[in-house]
C-alpha cells in the first residue's frame, strides 16, 4: 500500500482530480466504517427534550437545530475512529491516506502557485458517511453557518483553504450495477464551475474551500457512501472557536489541527526534482516562495545555495 503519483486533472475552478491515488481494500474498510456509522449520528448530535422527555429535535456540534427524521438522512462525520489497539492494517491505511493528501497537496499547488502562502496548518482527516436517502445542500467548507445574531462557537472551517476528499467506495447509475460497497447516485455538483463528478474509489479530489468552490452532494438512493475528508488552512490559533493547532503528527484516525512548517521545503524539492532549477518554469512556479520572505534570495536559499 502507498501514494501514488497520478497526473491532475484540473476540471475548473481549482477543482482537481487525481485518479486512483490510493488503493482501497474495500473488504476490509467499509465494514468496519459502517459499524460505527450509528455512533456518529448520537455523536454529532444532541437531542433536546421536553418535560415529559419526549423527543423534540435534535443539535448539531455547531449549535443548529434539526428535525430529529432530518439526521437520519444527513452526512455523519465518523470522528476518533482508531486507537492504538485498532488493526494495524486499518492504522496504516489511514496513514497513508493523510501521506496522499500531502503529497497530492505539493502538485495541486504546483498548478496554483500562490496558494503556498496560504498553507500554514492542516486538519487531520476523519470519515463522512451518507446512508440510504442522505444528501447535503449547496455549501462552502469555510462557511460555519453564520447568521446575523448567531456567532457558531465550532470556526474552525473558518480558515479552511483547500479541501481533499479520497473516495472510499464507488457511485454508480443503475441499481443494476451496485454491489454490496457501492451505492446509487451521490454525485458531488460545483454548479459555478458547471462540475459534477461521480466518486471512483480511491480517486482524490481537491477545490477550493470558498464560495467558488461550493458544493451540494446528490441524494444517495441506495448503499451507502464513504468518504475520508481532510483541510489545509491558514491563521492563528483561537482555541475558543475551537482552532487548537498542535505540533508534531497526530496519530492516524485522531482528530486535531497540526502546523506544516516544512511544507514550502517540501514544495521547493518536489519542483527542483521535476524542473532545471534555472529554468524559466522554475522560477514562475517559486515565486510564492520569494514573496512570502521578502527576500530575492530565498529561493536560492531554499534549493541549497
Amino acid at each position: 500500500m502507498g501514494t501514488k503519483e497520478i497526473k491532475p486533472q484540473h476540471l475548473g475552478m481549482g477543482i482537481v482530480l487525481f485518479k486512483n491515488a490510493i488503493d482501497v481494500d474495500e473488504d476490509k474498510i467499509i465494514p468496519f466504517i459502517a459499524s460505527l456509522k450509528e455512533k456518529a449520528i448520537k455523536d454529532d448530535y444532541k437531542i433536546i427534550y421536553d418535560e415529559n422527555k419526549n423527543p423534540l429535535y435534535a443539535i448539531n456540534r455547531s449549535g443548529h437545530r434539526y428535525t430529529l427524521e432530518s439526521i437520519y438522512n444527513s452526512s455523519s462525520h465518523i470522528m476518533d475512529f482508531l486507537n492504538k489497539d485498532s488493526d494495524p492494517f486499518l492504522i496504516n491505511f489511514f496513514a497513508q491516506c493523510e501521506k496522499t493528501f500531502y503529497s497530492n497537496l505539493l502538485r495541486y499547488v504546483e498548478l496554483f502557485p500562490m496558494l503556498l502562502p496560504s498553507l500554514w496548518w492542516r486538519t487531520q482527516g476523519h470519515i463522512l458517511a451518507y446512508g440510504p436517502g442522505s444528501a447535503m445542500g449547496l455549501h462552502s467548507d469555510n462557511d460555519v453557518n453564520y447568521q446575523p445574531g448567531f456567532e457558531p462557537d465550532w470556526q474552525v472551517a473558518t480558515r479552511s483553504v483547500v479541501g481533499s476528499i479520497i473516495y472510499l467506495n464507488s457511485s454508480v447509475e443503475s441499481k443494476d450495477e451496485i454491489n454490496k460497497y457501492e451505492y446509487l447516485n451521490g454525485e458531488i455538483f460545483f454548479p459555478y464551475a458547471d462540475v459534477v463528478y461521480k466518486p471512483k474509489s480511491g480517486d482524490l479530489l481537491m477545490f477550493p474551500s470558498n464560495y467558488l468552490g461550493s458544493h451540494a452532494i446528490n441524494p444517495c438512493n441506495e448503499g451507502s457512501r464513504y468518504a475520508y475528508i481532510g483541510y489545509f488552512s491558514q491563521g492563528s490559533p483561537h482555541p475558543d472557536r475551537g482552532i487548537n493547532i498542535t505540533h508534531g503528527d497526530i496519530p492516524p484516525g485522531l482528530q486535531g489541527q497540526v502546523w506544516m512548517p516544512d511544507v514550502v521545503k517540501d514544495y521547493v524539492e518536489y519542483i527542483k526534482s521535476k524542473y532545471d532549477e534555472d529554468s524559466k518554469a522554475a522560477n514562475e512556479l517559486l515565486k510564492p516562495t520569494t514573496r512570502m520572505y521578502n527576500s530575492s534570495n530565498t529561493v536560492k536559499e531554499l534549493m541549497g545555495e
